[in-house]
Formats: C-alpha cells, sequence, structure tokens
C-alpha cells in the first residue's frame, strides 16, 4: 500500500477547500438572483395593477359618457 506524500495531501486539501469555495459562491449568486427575480416580479406586478385599474378607470368615463351621449340624442 502506498502512501501519500505530505505535498500531494496538502495539494487535494486546498483544491477541496477551492471547490467548497467556488461552490459557496455559486449559491450566493444563486440566492442574489433568486432575490432580484423576486423583486422585479413585484414590481412587474404592481406595474399590470396599476395598468388594469387605468383601464377600468377609462373604461367606466367611456360607458358613462357613452350613455351620457345616448341619453342626450333620445330626449
Amino acid at each position: 500500500m502506498m502512501t501519500r506524500q505530505p505535498g500531494r495531501q496538502e495539494y487535494e486539501q486546498r483544491k477541496k477547500w477551492e471547490k467548497e469555495d467556488r461552490r459557496e459562491h455559486f449559491r450566493l449568486a444563486a440566492g442574489m438572483m433568486d432575490f432580484l427575480g423576486v423583486v422585479l416580479g413585484v414590481i412587474v406586478i404592481l406595474v399590470l395593477l396599476a395598468l388594469i385599474f387605468s383601464l377600468v378607470s377609462w373604461l367606466a368615463q367611456d360607458v358613462s359618457s357613452t350613455f351620457s351621449i345616448l341619453r342626450t340624442r333620445f330626449q
């Protein structure tokens, strides 16, 4: 059975730490992307809600003015 050299063990340990460090960096980046995705999603939802309320308001005004015009024509 062959024994490993101390330099080889240190090299393998350093490579293992570097691999874990890279994995942790990717995990952090993935977490930040998830967070930014949620924030962007909330912003998009708020903009769409504003557009829907604007559309409903415009529609209510349009229906009101249409009935007003029809009422004046039939009087």
